[in-house]
C-alpha cells in the first residue's frame, strides 16, 4: 500500500486517510478526539512526543512511583496555568494556546537569533 501525502489548501499536511469529505460517518470525529500531540509543553520545553516519552522513562527508571506522580502532577498543574495565563486578558505573555496546541515563536535557525549589537 502506497501512502500519500499531499498539502491541503490551508497549508496543512494530509496524509492517507486524514482528509475530510469523504466519510459520513463518525469516525473522523473519532479521529480527531483520540490523536496524540506533535509537541508537548515540558516547562517550557517544547518536546516531539517520542522525547517526552523518554523524559517519562528517565523519571520513573531515577525517581520511582512517588517521582513519577510528582512530575506529572507539577506538569499538570503547569500545563494548566499555562492556559488560563494566555486565555485571560491580552494573552500576550509566556507560550499560547490555540485548539489545544501550543503555539508561539521558535528559534528554527541562526537568523532567527539576536543580532550581537555593533560597536567596541
Amino acid at each position: 500500500m502506497v501512502r500519500r501525502t499531499t498539502i491541503g489548501p490551508d497549508g496543512s499536511v494530509i496524509k492517507d486517510g486524514d482528509g475530510g469529505g469523504s466519510g459520513s460517518g463518525g469516525d473522523g470525529g473519532r479521529r480527531r478526539w483520540c490523536r496524540l500531540p506533535h509537541h508537548v509543553d515540558t516547562f517550557g520545553f517544547h518536546l516531539e512526543l517520542k522525547h517526552f516519552a523518554m523524559v517519562l522513562l528517565f523519571i520513573s527508571v531515577t525517581m520511582g512511583t512517588s517521582g513519577f506522580i510528582l512530575f506529572a502532577c507539577f506538569l499538570s498543574i503547569y500545563n494548566y496555568f499555562q492556559r488560563q495565563s494566555s486565555t485571560s486578558g491580552d494573552g500576550n505573555g509566556g507560550s499560547r494556546w490555540k485548539d489545544g496546541k501550543v503555539t508561539g515563536t521558535n528559534i528554527k535557525g541562526v537568523g532567527d537569533l539576536p543580532k550581537a549589537p555593533k560597536g567596541g
